[in-house]
């Protein structure tokens, strides 16, 4: 807490010095951030916001349209499936990385090589890259990405993920390029204060993208944790956009002068992760009985409405229900006190045991919400509050009896995003069932849709009917702006903010 605190004075010191939009600095953009971006590879960050920022900077071979969803050119002009696990790639020439050197196939297969080496310490390797088996050059601007099997789902996930590197220039920093990042994309780094800001300045010789030009001449990313302190700095006019605003600070801004609020679409979701398997150690999550009661403890919809929103949906399986391959009848379980209070008497532990319940950032109100029905049961749950980074080490360290989940997918409209990291035996698996593993690792590997929505269907309908984990609802990506900004809400909750400027 005394260090959320900290970051909040810090933000509020660097904002004393910042004039309102308008005035000196006409063409400047202040985007108030939530989390602490740490580094700027994006390879060392499990932050998928971190790597929101990172966007500007480096980039990938496709782009995900924010309007439609549709995978556009980017540093990869067009693509093409050759079989059904290799993907050639003709790539943009004319583009230069930030220190001038020329953008090639070798750059390309560096990154793969990079990710793909044994040992390396990659987040989120086997969710996101576990995919991709090699990279392999065909000429100077001609690339392939070999598949360890079929994925139907390849061009999505490349839109959104496989930042490209600079083969001379990664190598050489090693890691400094955390803090002096090199990259393609429309804005270099020109500043960056770990855990605090990050100034992003125009790319002047950026290439001819087919989006367009960046438009504003700077971006500067501020950690601000503190929702109240967000809201005010807005409305002082010493911020100009916030990002994945919580339903209060909505309400709050609604009436704000020269302030904009919208909501956008999303994939992403949240589920409360129970430790079934036991890896943090013999415990109550291991009780069918308990893992019942919990599931109709949690009064979902209350908990969606108030705090995500009214544009909110409970869900019944951990999966959105935009995604392909996402079954959402299955067993429910409905807002039950009563029944909830039986189940715990009929299992091994009728009076009741402590729980700590984690989360981090915006989850922290979901979780004392849970909280509060889980001691009407019996349970006396307490908040096991973190740190984004903290949250994640032990999360993904199999510590953790109960934690809230949000997961975004990175925007992929499929669950092989989702299942692959939480389902499949992987570091965020608390379930570690032998068939679900069997009928999800089958079905992403698969081009067979139906078959593959089969199997999808049997891996969930268990899901749910051993109460493994306790899907909560749909996310609402609330955006909040100054003035005359021309922003649209990206239908994936993924705003690029190079493609914003002010009208």
């Amino acid at each position: 807490m005394a260090k959320r605190m900290g970051l909040a004075l810090a933000a509020t010191a660097l904002l004393a010095v910042a004039p309102a939009h308008g005035q000196s600095r006409p063409n400047t953009l202040n985007w108030g951030f939530i989390n602490e971006i740490e580094t700027m590879e994006p390879y060392s960050t499990a932050k998928r916001s971190s790597q929101l920022v990172i966007r500007n900077v480096l980039e990938h071979l496709l782009v995900r349209d924010p309007k439609t969803g549709e995978a556009k050119p980017g540093l990869a002009t067009a693509w093409k499936w050759i079989d059904t696990t290799t993907l050639e790639f003709t790539l943009r020439r004319g583009v230069k990385f930030h220190d001038g050197q020329d953008f090639d196939a070798d750059d390309v297969v560096y990154t793969v090589d990079y990710i793909k080496k044994p040992g390396q310490q990659i987040s989120f390797a086997a969710a996101d890259y576990g995919f991709l088996k090699s990279a392999e050059k065909v000429d100077q601007y001609t690339v392939r990405l070999v598949l360890n099997v079929p994925t139907p789902s390849a061009v999505d996930r490349l839109s959104q993920t496989l930042f490209i590197l600079p083969k001379g220039a990664h190598a050489k920093l090693g890691r400094e390029f955390g803090a002096k990042p090199v990259g393609t994309g429309p804005y270099k780094v020109t500043a960056f204060e770990a855990g605090r800001s990050v100034e992003l300045t125009r790319n002047e010789n950026y290439y001819a993208a087919d989006w367009g030009k960046p438009r504003l001449d700077k971006i500067t990313v501020i950690t601000i944790p503190d929702p109240q302190t967000q809201v005010a700095e807005l409305a002082r006019g010493r911020i100009d956009f916030l990002w994945t605003l919580q339903a209060d600070q909505v309400a709050q801004l609604k009436g704000a002068k020269d302030v904009t609020v919208v909501s956008g679409g999303s994939v992403a979701v949240r589920f409360l992760s129970l430790d079934a398997a036991g890896r943090s150690g013999a415990n109550p999550m291991q009780d069918k009985n308990v893992r019942m009661a919990i599931a109709h403890a949690i009064n979902r919809e209350a908990i969606a409405k108030v705090l995500r929103g009214p544009l909110s949906e409970v869900i019944h399986a951990p999966c959105h229900p935009k995604q392909l391959g996402c079954v959402q009848e299955v067993a429910k379980y409905p807002y039950d006190v009563a029944k909830a209070k039986a189940l715990m008497k009929a299992s091994k532990h009728p009076n009741g045991f402590e729980l700590a319940v984690a989360a981090f950032t915006e989850n922290g109100p979901i979780a004392e919400a849970i909280i509060g029905d889980l001691r009407e049961i019996g349970i006396r749950a307490r908040l096991d509050f973190r740190e984004t980074s903290a949250w994640i080490k032990d999360f993904f360290g199999g510590r953790m009896q109960a934690s809230v989940v949000p997961w975004p997918s990175n925007g992929i409209y499929d669950v092989s995003a989702l299942v692959p990291l939480f389902f499949q035996g992987d570091q965020g698996d608390f379930t570690r069932d032998p068939e679900i593993v069997a009928w999800f690792k089958q079905a992403g590997s698969i081009i067979d849709r139906p078959e593959r929505e089969r199997l999808y269907r049997l891996g969930f309908e268990k899901l749910a009917r051993e109460a493994y984990v306790v899907p909560l609802m749909t996310d609402v990506t609330n955006y909040a702006y100054r003035g005359n900004l021309d922003f649209t809400p990206p239908v994936d909750g993924y705003p690029l903010m190079y493609m914003t400027g002010w009208k």
